[in-house]
């Protein structure tokens, strides 16, 4: 009996405790990385339901009671997540302009600059149509430009680093298609198509003739005629000139 109780109470071998706290740091980083996914999670439906309420009723009405009282959640619960309804909309614009940009990259696949840009528009314009809570909200905070010039410069920086990635996506394929002709038009152009896809959802209804891919599809053709009309516009202009 002694002899069992001294090996029971003997020290581990030098494999032993290293597998022990292996198997405690994998459980311990599973529980951490569950809780942020858990988190995350929660915090993306904190954002989608301040973009609900900054659609519905403009965010002077997006109080951190009327957020929770969407979810179901108590404002305490709430302050968890975020310490301040300006910290939310941030975290909307972020998410927002953070989600187009992946979504319009994932359907880029095409190196021919005219092609490259009729699946820009044509997932820019697919991304309107089917989030529209998302970028309707974001059209309303963004036409109250002093909400967005009361953030603190360093959110209010990162926000339009974001934005200022999309516009170039666009604007480089733009350039790319003039081919260095008339350079001081890549900007105008490229801010005509975004704008004419920003206003999608303002006539769409998905009742109507037309198909949310039917509408892309003929946004992006738009977008390509435009793009490809409007170097040699200005070419038939400079020959008058001259």
């Amino acid at each position: 009996m002694a002899s069992k109780k001294v090996v029971a109470n003997a020290r581990p071998t030098d494999d032993e405790p290293v597998k022990t706290q292996k198997g405690r740091g994998r459980a311990a980083s599973e529980r951490e990385r569950t809780g942020t996914e858990r988190d995350e999670a929660v915090r993306r439906r904190i954002i989608r339901a301040a973009a609900e309420i900054y659609r519905e009723h403009g965010y002077e009405r997006a109080g951190m009671a009327d957020i929770a009282c969407r979810l179901g959640m108590t404002a305490p619960a709430l302050y968890w997540y975020f310490r301040s309804k300006e910290d939310i909309l941030v975290a909307f614009l972020e998410h927002t302009v953070t989600d187009l940009i992946r979504f319009v990259r994932s359907f880029l696949h095409a190196t021919e600059p005219k092609q490259r840009l009729w699946e820009l528009i044509y997932a820019y314009a697919l991304w309107q149509l089917q989030q529209q809570e998302l970028s309707a909200a974001y059209g309303r905070i963004y036409a109250l430009g002093h909400l967005r010039n009361s953030l603190p410069e360093k959110q209010r920086r990162r926000v339009t680093l974001l934005e200022r990635e999309f516009y170039g996506m666009c604007r480089d394929l733009t350039a790319a298609i003039y081919g260095g002709e008339r350079k001081a038009a890549v900007a105008p152009v490229a801010f005509a198509m975004i704008g004419m896809v920003e206003h999608l959802i303002s006539w769409f209804s998905p009742n109507g003739p037309m198909s949310v891919k039917e509408v892309a599809t003929l946004y992006a053709d738009l977008a390509v005629a435009v793009a490809t009309a409007a170097p040699a516009a200005a070419m038939r202009g400079r020959h008058k000139s001259a």
